[in-house]
């Protein structure tokens, strides 16, 4: 299996026609009109920035599996959109960069691809655990960003940013569901997260900041996942989390 921080993908099918589901109505969302014209995106080659869901994306994911089963839902929300899945950057109408926060070389390259989608003019996402960890960093002011509990709105911030809009999207109280659709790297394996976040609070830890407090799925919506990816042809099982053994153990005030 390839580097599971490498998630360039190829166009793989889809087109038009996938469910509609997964967009809300643009009065929930945080839109910053009025972007510097460095910030704005180059009309795309060839497809049209009128039409949501023609463009190509460029995925890039660091960090955990936690991190590349997002990435994966993501893809697979885009792709059931209509958008190219693409594993060129410079060939992408936008990039969605997911970030991890733990090791600082993994932060460091994402400071380098905003660098680089700056001076190129390409339009950009950041995900992941850097912005929902420190919304206020420097490096991500003008950009639009998503957090790790909003990855099944992925489609209305892509579609926004390319319009030229700032999107922020960080706050939630609920876990994504799991049966959103995904785009595997390897269509063999499945990558299910059986709970986020942790019981602890350690001072050194970055991970606590963005992934929060700990939240379980409950068995029923594991187990309904794994006879539906089963039935696709997967045969293998990735349970991931930040904090494994305190599975179940949360304080009930929210229901996943």
């Amino acid at each position: 299996m390839e580097d599971i921080e490498d998630f360039g993908l190829s166009a793989l099918g889809g087109g038009g026609g996938g469910p509609l589901g997964f967009r809300l109505p643009l009065n929930s969302v945080a839109v910053a009109t009025g972007l510097s014209k460095r910030s704005r995106p180059p009309p795309p080659a060839s497809s049209s920035p009128n039409i949501p869901g023609t463009q190509r994306i460029y995925i890039k994911t660091f960090g955990c599996s936690n991190n590349q089963s997002d990435s994966e839902y993501m893809a697979g929300q885009l792709e059931a959109f209509g958008y190219s899945l693409i594993d060129s950057p410079e060939e992408a109408d936008l990039w969605l960069v997911n970030s991890c926060t733990v090791k600082s070389p993994s932060q460091s390259a994402m400071e380098t691809l905003i660098s680089k989608s700056r001076s190129t003019g390409k339009a950009l996402v950041v995900a992941g655990c850097v912005p929902q960890g420190n919304k206020d960093l420097k490096e991500l002011e003008g950009i639009s960003i998503v957090g790790v509990q909003q990855i099944d709105r992925v489609v209305e911030v892509v579609e926004e940013t390319l319009k030229g809009h700032e999107v922020r999207l960080l706050n939630r109280n609920t876990l994504p569901a799991l049966d959103l659709p995904k785009v595997r790297k390897n269509k063999f394996i499945e990558i299910p997260p059986i709970n986020v976040g942790c019981l602890g609070a350690c001072t050194y830890c970055k991970t606590k900041h963005a992934r929060g407090h700990l939240g379980s799925y409950t068995i029923e919506s594991l187990v309904e996942r794994v006879r539906t990816v089963i039935s696709e042809g997967v045969k293998e099982f990735w349970l991931s989390s930040e904090d494994t053994g305190a599975y179940g153990n949360e304080p009930r005030t929210y229901s996943w």
